[in-house]
């Protein structure tokens, strides 16, 4: 029995009805019922061009004498200076929708029936009808690089109507009657981003075959009298292919001379067993509602589910999966490998967001099975955004190394954004390359972290070329330095710039220290790497502010906004792990204190930026007070997913952007509740440290843990059993419920442990 299942009784009428499917490099949104209509879309599928240099001219002048300014706490002529520094949005771009794919069938059903399963990938829904019945199965193959869909009828067949088109960007659609195939030529094109002329070429090809007979109307391809029609379907675009459609070519006549059933089960054995890596149930009270009423009823507190957290949970590494598998040519967009075609008009883009979104997106990727799925994220950094780092750590910093700022794209843009208030974020690029160091904590891979030094190492280089020093502490500065994206208010006005901001220290400091750790284990140790222990010393510590609040800034400001949806100074918590509340517990409760004031008397801004809301879950497991992590659980299911159970981004104060999908929401819930579930930091393995007292019975099995470590547990009212399977030789400390067992392994070795539950 699939477990990992969403399922309705009534057709997609709009997007977040839809379910998703996917490989890693294409998607497809499926809405079933009669209209069989496909939403299709490509990670490469991109507006827009390389701009290594987007920048105004005397742009580094401005940069120099700016940073002077912030350094003697003139924020005013700083900031107005750093505006000749944003960058120049031009032919920046944006991910855009490929096409639409329709297999229809044309007849009144009496009932539908869809479902999604996790588990194995399938999408399918089935059509009564008064003669009989139809039934519609989907998937994207990643080990085939090909969509399936296999359309059957039973009883009296209706019309079949197949087509496929682009999207809303010059395309043409052609019929190759003899080869049984449709083909679609486009240019990715939009006119809010870039300049309506400049962006990749697109091929979408298409074979099917059929027993029915086929013609061509103004609905498309008509198929009468058919008992089956199947279709393979593929894309590619000039990013990264040569010949995009002589590849598509490749590609259907492989899948063509395999068969339909070998290329399904290729497909379910791949995506299964990354799916069966990590598995977290607890009881399903509800799971006989369709999956939008079970959501509804939720919301509503009619009776415990339990069972829908964990769908959740399970949900968000679906996504992910789905989005960025270890080949994949790019990483996750903000909306994965789907676009709803609204991101992607709003003034942030369907972009890679280097503040929070992009790394969220894998958030939860190596603690729950899905580590290798980080690597098309880090080849992007090494591979793409690195070498227009340099360039711009070089022209606007006089820096060494390369850096990146708020928001990049496809093709790297590395400069700040086009507006200085939000765009000045300039330790984005170090803090994205931290997952380099993570996967190395999870693989113990020495020969991954040699590939990927050079990366953090040119990292390092460029945080500590920009510090400067406070002539009054002797403290060394990141300037100029931002809080994502909220301001502080001096001498009555709101600034975002200033010198030695917590967030940029905390990635200063963790990039140094990543960077100093690397060299001892590779052996690859020189002035520089053994420089930054003194460097380090001089940073500023983190302070207590007068509000009680862990300090936002250098100096003790007030926040033009207390209850700012972004906390990116509290990074030192999670996922640093540079505060450890039972270490520093003063440091802790300053945390708390700053929560305390984000959420205010209305804490509806915050949790309605999904990604916010996610963080809430996250911090508070940290801070191992179960009882709220679990409060913010449930606005997430319930007021922010929709009916596919997407969580967007929805808020009474921003009606214009309120419902846009973000990859984040989803996968960002799924880290909070692994953290909830098991943290693995300081030299502690923590079970179930966060969770709240009404979930009384569940299990979680392979999750990861920092040294490679699969960690699996069993737990109800009174107890709590499970095994850790050694990634490495050592002790591992255990830590549950209050108690504590040292246990030691040898690698790849299983041992079992107890606790009672108090």
């Amino acid at each position: 029995m699939i477990l990992m299942k969403l399922w309705y009784q009534k057709e997609a009428r709009e997007w977040t009805q839809a379910l998703p499917i996917g490989n890693g490099y294409m998607g497809a949104m499926c809405y079933g019922g009669p209209g069989g209509r496909f939403d299709l879309s490509e990670n490469a599928c991109w507006a827009g061009e390389n701009q290594p240099l987007p920048l105004r001219e005397g742009a580094r002048a401005s940069m120099q004498k700016a940073r002077e300014l912030l350094l003697a706490g003139d924020y005013s002529q700083g900031e107005q200076l750093l505006e000749n520094c944003a960058g120049v949005k031009g032919n920046y771009g944006t991910q855009v929708p490929m096409g639409k794919l329709t297999v229809a069938a044309e007849d009144e059903p009496l009932s539908v029936y869809r479902e999604l399963e996790l588990e194995t990938g399938l999408a399918s829904d089935k059509l009564e009808l008064k003669g009989g019945k139809v039934l519609r199965e989907s998937f994207l193959s990643s080990p085939d690089k090909v969509m399936a869909v296999r359309v059957t009828a039973e009883g009296k067949a209706p019309d079949f109507c197949l087509w496929l088109e682009g999207w809303s960007q010059p395309s043409r659609t052609q019929w190759e009657e003899r080869n049984k195939a449709l083909h679609v030529h486009g240019r990715a094109l939009e006119n809010i981003h870039s300049d309506g002329l400049t962006g990749v070429s697109y091929d979408i090809c298409l074979r099917y075959d059929t027993d029915g007979h086929v013609s061509w109307n103004r609905r498309g391809l008509v198929i009468e009298n058919a008992s089956y029609l199947t279709v393979f379907l593929t894309s590619a675009t000039d990013m990264f292919e040569k010949d995009p459609a002589g590849i598509c070519q490749q590609r259907l006549e492989n899948a063509l001379a395999k068969g339909y059933e070998a290329v399904r089960a290729a497909h379910i054995a791949e995506h299964s067993q990354w799916m069966n890596r990590c598995a977290f149930t607890m009881p399903d009270t509800r799971a006989d509602l369709p999956t939008d009423e079970r959501i509804r009823a939720f919301a509503e507190n009619k009776g415990g589910d339990d069972g829908l957290i964990a769908l959740f949970f399970q949900y968000g590494r679906y996504l992910i999966l789905n989005s960025s598998r270890p080949d994949s040519q790019l990483p996750a967009a903000l909306q994965g490998v789907w676009n709803d075609d609204r991101a992607c008009r709003m003034e942030w883009t369907d972009d890679m967001h280097l503040d929070i979104n992009t790394q969220m997106n894998y958030y939860p990727a190596e603690n729950t099975g899905l580590g290798d799925c980080v690597l098309p994220l880090l080849r992007w950094i090494k591979d793409v955004l690195v070498p227009n780092g340099q360039i711009m750590a070089k022209e606007l910093y006089g820096a060494e190394g390369w850096c990146a700022h708020t928001v990049s794209n496809a093709f790297g843009w590395a400069a700040p954004g086009w507006d200085v208030f939000w765009g000045m974020s300039v330790a984005c690029g170090g803090w994205a390359a931290t997952h380099i160091w993570e996967h190395y904590l999870y693989t113990n891979d020495r020969d991954f972290l040699a590939e990927y030094f050079e990366t953090l190492y040119g990292s390092a280089q460029f945080l500590k070329s920009i510090l400067m020093e406070d002539p009054k502490t002797g403290e060394l500065l990141v300037c100029p330095s931002y809080s994502p994206e909220n301001a502080f208010l001096w001498e009555g006005k709101g600034h975002a710039l200033s010198a030695g901001g917590t967030y940029d220290t905390t990635v200063a400091q963790t990039m140094f220290s990543i960077v100093r750790e690397a060299a001892k284990i590779l052996g690859r140790e020189d002035d520089f790497t053994r420089s930054l222990a003194e460097t380090m010393e001089k940073l500023p510590p983190y302070r207590v502010g007068k509000h009680g609040q862990l300090m936002e800034w250098y100096h003790d400001f007030d926040e033009a906004w207390p209850d700012h949806r972004h906390t990116s100074h509290l990074l030192s918590l999670h996922p640093f792990n540079a505060i450890d509340p039972a270490q520093s517990p003063e440091l802790a409760a300053a945390i708390q204190t700053t929560l305390n004031r984000r959420l205010g008397d209305n804490a509806q801004d915050i949790v309605y930026a999904n990604w916010a809301g996610a963080l809430l879950i996250t911090y508070y497991a940290r801070l191992l007070d179960r009882e709220k992590a679990g409060e913010f659980v449930k606005p997430m299911i319930a007021f922010l997913s929709r009916d596919n159970m997407m969580i967007t981004h929805q808020g009474p104060t921003t009606s214009i952007t309120g419902g846009i999908y973000e990859l984040d929401g989803n996968t960002g819930f799924t880290a909070g509740v692994a953290e909830m579930l098991m943290q693995s930091y300081n030299g502690v393995l923590r079970i179930l440290p966060a969770v709240p007292e009404s979930w009384k019975t569940g299990e979680i099995r392979g999750m990861r843990a920092y040294g490679g470590h699969i960690v699996s547990a069993k737990w109800d009212e009174q107890s709590v059993s499970g095994s850790v399977t050694a990634g490495k030789d050592g002790e591992i400390l255990l830590r549950c419920f209050g108690k504590e067992q040292k246990i030691s392994a040898k690698a790849g070795e299983t041992v079992f442990f107890a606790f009672k539950r108090q």
